[in-house]
């Protein structure tokens, strides 16, 4: 039986992921040398505004998703999109 390919734009983009602790304390001087992780998703752009993307990963008809990831823009570098 085949199914339907998804309606949605597969897409790479490359982003800086924030950080954050929770468990031990830290350093001042610890914290000041954090960086951004330089980070890859690939996903489905299921919505897309001038504030953030929401990527979906897995997708159940055209309606449904399991797994998603919402971007703020002002985090992501670079957009693509695959074949």
């Amino acid at each position: 039986m085949t199914q339907p390919k998804p309606r949605y734009k597969k897409v790479e983009v490359e982003w800086f992921d924030a950080q954050s602790g929770f468990g031990n304390a830290q350093y001042v001087e610890e914290l000041t040398q954090e960086r951004p992780l330089h980070s890859f998703s690939v996903g489905y752009l299921l919505y897309e505004c001038k504030e953030h993307i929401v990527l979906g990963f897995m997708l159940f008809g055209e309606d449904m998703v399991k797994h998603n990831q919402l971007i703020p823009k002002g985090m992501i570098k670079k957009m693509r999109q695959m074949k």
